[in-house]
């Protein structure tokens, strides 16, 4: 593979990675927005129970971050 398709490829992933980690705290930032209204209507179990996906989800937002990151460190 010579290094502009290298480079193309690199651009690719970094692009499809970011915007797969914008959709996904975009996802999180509204319920955390709405578990912080629920805790303003002293439903902390609502609360809880709206981020609780977050578990989940941070990891899979630290995979797409990393691997934007290491494409990006390879394709300098």
């Amino acid at each position: 593979m010579k290094n502009t398709d290298k480079a193309n490829v690199a651009k690719t992933v970094i692009a499809a990675n970011l915007e797969g980690l914008a959709q996904r705290l975009i996802e999180m930032a509204q319920l955390a927005k709405e578990a912080s209204d629920a805790m303003e209507q002293g439903e902390q179990n609502l609360a809880i129970g709206t981020v609780l996906t977050f578990e989940s989800q941070i990891p899979e937002i630290e995979a797409l971050f990393k691997t934007a990151i290491l494409m990006h460190r390879n394709s300098i």
